[in-house]
């Protein structure tokens, strides 16, 4: 979710909070205001300089635990969002793996004792008052990596030391998660979206690369499993050898052996020679191959940190999987789409689009899908209730901003004008939407002869539509009034024709 899409779902009050986290020159605005104002300053309120300076946490150590965590388990939940529950239940489970660990006498077996024992005693000085400053939180992490040891082992050997993640090794409190949430949305990093089903936490898009820096995590946890698993037995034998690590078992053995032991994964990949760097981005779809060994090692990185990784079942029907990867196949991103194995190759991209359209509006609203004797129709069509017209959509997959060129005016021309049913309402599903393209639509309208609306909706704001829809109409049927307009739908136009409807 970007700044602009999740400042919608946010009302007066948490909007403030991100406008007080990089100025206080404006007196308290209204909704629309502060919208305005974060917008207009979104550059500055996503600078990287800036997020890693807020990101910079003095104060008790179990505070900085804490805004840490949260912010660990926000980054490996999908789409960096989440409740407040699930993010309770993540951070809790995150500490409740340390102490975990730490009372195993196995925990710390494969790491190297006197490295230990140095850090244990400069962690034990530094604890002395509860409390660490910046400057003993920057030496400790220069100590640390100076070691060899994963903020893992920190973490384990904090908890043996009675102080994890709180004196006493006491988990956090309620109160305490809701004063961190609080403090991290004053800090401009994590934004309420008190609108969205529930309530969610977000980290916008445009934030999450610098607070994953900041945190020092280079993949996300689905990121890094899934470029382990893109690895050959051999390859994860020589990054554990490299860091003096057992290189026996299976194939699951070594890649959980690599994360137990918190190798980052410039380091695992650092360890591979030039040829197996090769190779692996030669198995990655459209990733060069060629190269310095660094820039292969950046390139592989890269490519798995900006995977699309969505929760798919096995068993689910081709319908489905196209569904839960529309918006990709809507913006024809060929990486993530033959990397997820959604499609084989490119040319399957145009039907998995189109099917994955009609699985959302038979499935997901609830429609009937009318019939469309012969070839030349569009990709789907509906009746509107008992009236009997239609409502008729298409599926234009590009790889740029959509305009509703010339060419697919007089295409959609003809499918209006041959429909032996009178067309209503003409949808043109694209990845995103040009402003020229809304004159384009209300041209189209007035040259169909038939006085239908044309509505043009990105992929991103139909399949969010699908999921909100039954969320807000309880059981209610989808209405096809919602879309039957002339312009570009817009999620806050969404938004408006929803509560007319409902």
């Amino acid at each position: 979710m970007k700044v602009s899409e999740a400042i919608e779902l946010m009302t007066k009050a948490y909007l403030q909070r991100i406008i007080d986290s990089f100025t206080k020159d404006f007196p308290k605005p209204d909704e629309e205001r502060a919208r305005e104002i974060i917008l207009r300053n979104v550059d500055e309120l996503t600078d990287p300089e800036r997020i890693a300076g807020v990101l910079q946490f003095d104060g008790f150590f179990a505070d900085q635990i804490l805004h840490s965590y949260i912010l660990e388990a926000l980054v490996n939940s999908p789409d960096c969002s989440a409740s407040e529950a699930d993010i309770v239940q993540q951070v809790t489970q995150l500490e409740e793996g340390v102490l975990e660990a730490a009372a195993s006498e196995e925990s710390l077996k494969y790491e190297d004792d006197r490295a230990v024992d140095i850090l244990r005693s400069v962690l034990e000085v530094a604890l002395e008052d509860s409390k660490v400053s910046q400057e003993e939180l920057s030496l400790i992490r220069r100590l640390r990596e100076k070691l060899g040891l994963s903020e893992r082992t920190k973490r384990i050997i904090l908890a043996q030391l009675d102080h994890f993640p709180r004196s006493g090794n006491r988990l956090h409190s309620p109160s305490e998660f809701r004063d961190a949430l609080i403090e991290l949305q004053r800090r401009g990093v994590l934004f309420y979206c008190n609108r969205a089903d529930g309530g969610k936490y977000v980290i916008p898009e445009e934030i999450v690369d610098p607070v994953r820096t900041s945190l020092g995590i280079e993949l996300s946890k689905a990121a890094w499993t899934r470029l382990l698993g893109a690895l050959t037995n051999a390859q994860l034998s020589t990054i554990l050898e490299a860091e003096g690590l057992p290189k026996y078992g299976n194939k699951e053995d070594l890649q959980e052996r690599v994360v137990l032991c918190g190798i980052q994964p410039s380091a695992a990949l650092d360890t591979l020679s030039n040829q197996d760097l090769y190779d692996i981005c030669d198995s990655l779809p459209g990733a060069k191959v060629s190269g310095t060994k660094q820039e292969k090692v950046d390139r592989i990185i890269d490519y798995f940190a900006n995977l699309v990784v969505r929760d798919v079942a096995e068993e689910a029907s081709p319908g489905e999987r196209f569904y839960s990867y529309l918006v990709e196949l809507a913006a024809r991103d060929r990486e993530n789409l033959l990397a997820n194995e959604v499609i084989k190759k490119d040319r399957d991209m145009e039907a998995a689009f189109e099917e994955g359209t009609r699985y959302l509006f038979r499935e997901k609203l609830g429609q009937e899908l009318a019939e469309m004797p012969g070839s030349d129709h569009p990709d789907g069509s509906i009746r509107f209730g008992k009236r009997g017209d239609l409502l008729m959509w298409d599926n234009k997959s590009k790889e740029s901003v959509y305009t509703l060129p010339p060419s697919h005016q007089r295409q959609f021309k003809r499918y209006i004008r041959d429909s032996k049913d009178r067309v209503s309402c003409f949808l043109i599903i694209v990845p995103e939407v040009a402003e020229e393209a809304a004159g384009n639509a209300a041209k189209l309208k007035v040259e169909s002869g038939t006085d239908t609306d044309v509505a043009l909706i990105t992929a991103e704001d139909l399949v969010w539509l699908a999921e909100e829809w039954p969320k807000r109409a309880g059981g209610e049927g989808f209405d096809l009034e919602v879309l039957n307009v002339t312009g570009i739908l817009t999620r806050q136009l969404l938004e408006q024709r929803m509560k007319l409807f409902l």
